[in-house]
């Protein structure tokens, strides 16, 4: 198998831990010897005194990580017939385990999210607490394509964007650009893509201290020295006040679906492609990601995953997510055949069966924050 992942300690007293995504072919879609290697690694170093910083970077530069190779996922459900999967279930359940170590880590975890940063690309990137982006930065969470639903903290980033702009986003796959993405706190920074080799230069020669809000500081001052805000691209922004309208006038209709899947062009080739992905997408999920955002208020970061969990253990046993695999990566035909054709026709009996743990006993992710 080629190179997965590169690891190496850099800096004054070898203070800085950097985990390089080196699968640049599939743009560094995550398989589950990645994640186990990245945690595996990741808690090493959180543990270790001498290092006081870690850094998520990519070897490629098109892409960060394009989320997960999802087509060895559609071989372990093929595999499986329908039956018990896992590796399937090994593949969520550690990397959501893996995401919530990221957002909870004791130590500054600086990633560059450089080009593509899609589906768990982003719950990576989402987890650190120092999110570098670029000009050519580009962010979705574009499960609907596929029969899945917006996962690896997806609840976290799209149930907190202001006036509904993340159900939007989690229902067409929309492309978010650097200016977006900034605007909208998914990013802390956009800085110039050549300035990477002495921002990391500078990081390893950071003087650190022992705590990690002082070696937080340290790393966003530095930062805060290469930050760009000129002529950001921008995709969302311009075209906000429209997509706050709609979405209102949505959710204060009698059906959501109703309105939303009624609504016309807009004369805006974005929004119109951004439209024509979600009526080319999973109703199924399109059902599943409205009542993940719903069931997602006041809940705590951990619930949110163990929500995720439930759900994706439900997809890998029905039928979308391996047709819209199949339609999109396999046959390539882009013609998946979904089991409803419109999320008005999904019986709510349908979507709550996606809520319900397809395990008995403990949840597997119990003890996330204990």
């Amino acid at each position: 198998m080629d190179e997965l992942i590169r690891f190496e300690l850099a800096g004054n007293r070898q203070q800085v831990g950097v985990a390089t995504l080196v699968r640049e072919k599939p743009l560094n879609s995550l398989l589950l010897e990645t994640i186990d290697r990245l945690a595996e690694k990741l808690n090493a170093w959180l543990a270790d005194d001498g290092i006081a910083c870690i850094v998520l970077d990519s070897s490629s530069e098109r892409a960060f990580c394009a989320g997960a190779d999802i087509t060895v996922l559609y071989d372990s459900i093929q595999k499986a017939g329908g039956g018990n999967n896992p590796h399937a279930q090994a593949f969520f359940l550690n990397e959501y385990k893996l995401d919530y170590a990221l957002h909870t880590a004791t130590k500054p975890i600086v990633v560059w999210g450089n080009g593509i940063v899609m589906g768990g690309g982003l719950g990576l990137l989402g987890g650190c607490s120092h999110r570098i982006g670029t000009p050519t930065t580009r962010i979705a969470m574009p499960e609907i394509t596929i029969g899945l639903f917006p996962d690896a903290g997806g609840t976290k980033f799209l149930s907190s964007l202001p006036d509904h702009l993340g159900v939007f986003a989690g229902l067409t796959g929309c492309q978010l650009a650097a200016g977006d993405a900034l605007e909208l706190d998914l990013l802390d920074v956009v800085v110039a893509p050549d300035k990477k080799k002495d921002i990391f230069t500078e990081l390893k020669a950071l003087p650190w201290g022992p705590g990690k809000q002082e070696n937080a500081r340290l790393v966003t001052a530095m930062l805060e020295r290469y930050r760009i805000s000129d002529r950001l691209p921008v995709n969302l922004l311009p075209r906000r006040d429209r997509i706050t309208d709609l979405m209102q006038l949505c959710f204060e209709a009698d059906n959501f679906f109703s309105a939303f899947d009624s609504t016309t062009g807009f004369g805006d080739e974005w929004l119109d492609g951004a439209m024509a992905t979600y009526r080319h997408g999973s109703p199924t999920t399109a059902r599943i990601f409205i009542e993940q955002m719903r069931r997602a208020k006041g809940m705590s970061l951990a619930d949110m995953f163990r929500m995720e969990l439930v759900i994706a253990y439900q997809c890998i046993r029905h039928p979308d997510f391996p047709e819209g695999i199949r339609a999109l990566l396999i046959d390539k035909d882009r013609k998946p055949d979904w089991k409803y054709k419109s999320a008005l026709d999904v019986p709510d009996s349908y979507v709550e069966a996606h809520f319900r743990p397809a395990w008995s006993g403990t949840h597997p992710l119990a003890a996330l924050d204990e």
